[in-house]
């Protein structure tokens, strides 16, 4: 954590997340096969989020992979929807689809990055659980939708797994587990995809393509 989160990668900007839009459509290819409705996806914006050494912090690269894989879905013909977790309320964005859906999944993540950086400058710095903030998506997620959580998976709180394999039997789940570096590749067979906070989008994309699709759901 900065004492001021002015810096370099430490804030997301709107236009910044449009300009993915491109970069999903040439770089990004959808990962699973099948009729899908759309998918949900998940932005842990928690304080220990908030933090990176070199390029961003892994709440900004959590929010530019989700980016690219919401402009991927519209690109194809699915909705979009949106839950970020902060360390104050949870913002929710509702299924949309096309260009003006991920518009509205985009405000949403700024909003969400923008109240967990007044939360963390205020002096909020101790991470709620996981596992309570994921509830929502019970209203949130419509069966067999894709479901993507970016997170560092920092205090997940009891019952993190059960919580895990109850989304898995209801939708296409992947997680993306965030780091500031390289800290190994998780074991593919457990859902987990690793994702280097550092990798600009333009890396990222490629990396996301191939990876979610060799990972299996989590359990």
């Amino acid at each position: 954590m900065t004492r001021s989160l002015h810096v370099p990668g430490a804030s997301l900007r709107a236009t910044e997340l449009v300009a993915l839009r491109e970069t999903a459509r040439e770089h990004f290819h959808p990962w699973f096969a099948g009729d899908w409705p759309g998918a949900v996806l998940v932005a842990d914006f928690r304080p220990s989020m908030l933090s990176g050494h070199l390029r961003a912090f892994r709440s900004v690269a959590a929010a530019e992979a989700l980016a690219l894989i919401g402009w991927r879905v519209v690109q194809d013909g699915g909705w979009v929807a949106l839950l970020a977790l902060g360390a104050s309320a949870p913002v929710v964005v509702p299924s949309a689809q096309g260009e003006p859906g991920m518009r509205e999944i985009i405000t949403g993540l700024v909003a969400a990055h923008e109240a967990a950086e007044a939360m963390a400058l205020a002096g909020s710095f101790d991470d709620p659980p996981l596992v309570p903030g994921l509830g929502a998506l019970d209203a949130l997620a419509l069966p067999g939708a894709g479901l993507v959580i970016a997170s560092g998976f920092e205090m997940p709180g009891q019952g993190l797994g059960a919580r895990l394999e109850a989304l898995c039997r209801a939708h296409l789940l992947r997680l993306l587990h965030v780091t500031d570096g390289k800290d190994g590749d998780p074991d593919p067979q457990c859902g987990l995809v690793a994702l280097d906070a550092n990798l600009p989008p333009e890396q990222v994309a490629p990396y996301l393509g191939q990876a979610l699709r060799r990972a299996c759901p989590y359990g």
